[in-house]
């Protein structure tokens, strides 16, 4: 009996130990985040390391029927960290932050380099570490949007007029389709936006707290421009009101009162690995920066996925800007006035789409509304148009709902939700697709 019992403990306790090495730690509680991770002037003392953790998705043997944990969170196994603190105190570096990134199947580590030593040398140090896959420095993205008084009832008009959304709303208004807006937060009380978001995460949530609470201008502006509620009887009418918007803030203002906005290559990597798991159907990027391999890395992933990504562009293309709407299998997106038409660009493998973008009306935080430009809105107008299309035919490609996309600008673009002409204006795009591919072959 003796031996029996014993073999029950160990057993049990082999149990605990793979549970306790295996196992990450609970979803939501182990992403500590240094406040330094948001300070902008900081930056360029910041590195990202990333390494292959295998426990990411692993499970033991004779585990196969438990979940272990949640998907979506930012949970770290035990033998990361490990390698964590080994890089740290081999390189002299102080970990900011650390997290699993799920869908690349890897840890990425947040360090920090004093500011007596040399950035350069400590990278090339870490490229030839035999442990570490990649490494980087931190990039800063910004929003792309300003505000500027108009007459609103007029500017109104013609916004509404130069899209003839109430044509297009008869057929389609975005329902079941998922739009992912990483941005800053979104104003969830406002009257034209409760209960049109119907998930929020929060990436900035251990930034250094203020006196003042953040204002949300930006992404209250793009929400609002994307959901806000359709015949409530009052406010304004959202391209795809129907539609399920994810917010995940991952940018943060950059004084109180003002839409100018920022985030890092932390916090949107956080974002954009949550959207994937969240299994969005559109992601809507507002904001522009420099390459960043690590994101492009998770913008690959998602364009795997099926998820279209639509990015604001550049106003002026640069090494510190660009970046993603230059992304092979993004569709980039320019502001134009609503009395224009502007040919939407297909070359070098990359799409632009001209949309709307210069003195919309839209939702502000605190019930309010106001008019604001930028590429930024032009981007919502277009994830906007892309729920619409998807929620008619979900199978669309990006070449194919780009060539849909260029003719928004057209009088005409609202016969195109007609069935007929959709699958004609798709059976064109397939043709055009074919004749391509010949040409190159």
């Amino acid at each position: 009996m003796l031996n029996s019992h014993l073999k029950i403990y160990l057993g049990i306790a082999l149990w605990l130990m793979a549970m306790v090495f295996a196992f990450p730690a609970k979803a939501g509680r182990d992403l500590f985040i240094d406040p330094e991770v948001y300070d902008s002037k900081q930056t360029n003392r910041i590195i990202l390391v990333t390494y292959t953790d295998m426990h990411i998705s692993s499970i033991p043997i004779g585990m196969s029927n438990l979940t272990y944990r949640q998907r979506g969170s930012y949970s770290s196994s035990t033998w990361s960290k490990r390698i964590a603190s080994s890089i740290g105190d081999d390189y002299k570096l102080k970990i900011l932050s650390q997290w699993s990134i799920s869908e690349i199947g890897e840890h990425c580590v947040v360090y920090a380099i004093d500011e007596d030593r040399s950035i350069d040398e400590v990278i090339n140090a870490l490229t030839n570490d035999h442990r570490i896959s990649g490494v980087q420095t931190m990039s800063t993205f910004q929003v792309m949007a300003s505000s500027e008084y108009t007459d609103p009832y007029y500017r109104l008009q013609a916004n509404i007029q130069s899209m003839n959304i109430n044509e297009i709303h008869k057929r389609t208004t975005g329902k079941n389709v998922t739009i992912a807006i990483i941005d800053t937060g979104v104003d969830t009380r406002h009257p034209d936006l409760e209960g049109q978001i119907q998930h929020s995460k929060n990436f900035v949530a251990q930034k250094s707290l203020e006196q003042q609470p953040a204002s949300e201008l930006h992404g209250t502006a793009v929400a609002g421009v994307i959901a806000a509620k359709a015949n409530n009887g009052e406010g304004i009418v959202g391209i795809a009101p129907d539609s399920n918007v994810i917010a995940l803030k991952a940018c943060w203002e950059v004084k109180a009162g003002s839409l100018e906005a920022i985030c890092n290559s932390f916090t949107l990597a956080l974002a954009i690995n949550s959207a994937i798991e969240m299994e969005a159907d559109i992601l809507n990027l507002s904001l522009t920066g420099p390459y960043d391999p690590l994101l492009a890395r998770l913008i690959e992933k998602a364009v795997q996925r099926g998820i279209i990504i639509i990015a604001s562009k550049a106003d002026k293309d640069d090494e510190e800007s660009g970046f993603p709407a230059r992304q092979p299998g993004v569709i980039g997106v320019s502001s134009i006035n609503a009395n224009n038409i502007m040919q939407s660009l297909y070359e070098d493998h990359l799409l632009t789409v001209y949309a709307p973008g210069e003195e919309i009306l839209t939702t502000l935080p605190k019930g309010t509304y106001d008019f604001v430009s930028g590429n930024s809105l032009a981007t919502a107008h277009v994830s906007g148009l892309t729920a619409l299309l998807l929620q008619l035919k979900r199978d669309l490609t990006n070449h194919q709902l780009f060539n849909l996309l260029v003719k928004a600008n057209e009088p005409s673009f609202h016969k195109i939700f007609r069935n007929r002409q959709l699958n004609n204006a798709i059976k064109l795009t397939l043709r055009s697709e074919k004749q391509s591919k010949n040409r190159v072959n």
